[in-house]
């Protein structure tokens, strides 16, 4: 019996259709006895309705180009490991 917590993984597949009947169904009779769950689900199908009728524009140049800068400069910048990000939080200790 799937549970609250196991229809995010499947939330994609069960709005474009492309869920296993069984596993559909499932879904389904979850979705019949949560109302949570039911609005969710609701919600995630109108944000993919509503987003499909937005036109796409031209993106004024100047946007472009800090978009750009902005995306560049964040995959330059080298990932902090856990153990910078804990020191960063917590000071340099004794070490």
């Amino acid at each position: 019996m799937l549970k609250c917590r196991d229809i995010n993984g499947l939330l994609h597949d069960y709005a474009e259709g492309l869920l296993e009947l069984s596993v559909h169904k499932e879904l389904d009779r979850h979705l019949s006895d949560c109302p949570g769950c039911l609005a969710f689900v609701k919600t995630y199908k109108e944000t993919i309705r509503l987003s499909k009728d937005l036109r796409t524009g031209e993106m004024p140049p100047e946007l472009q180009e800090k978009l750009e800068s902005f995306l560049k400069a964040k995959l330059a910048e080298k990932p902090k490991t856990l153990w910078d990000r804990l020191r960063s939080r917590f000071g340099r200790g004794c070490c």
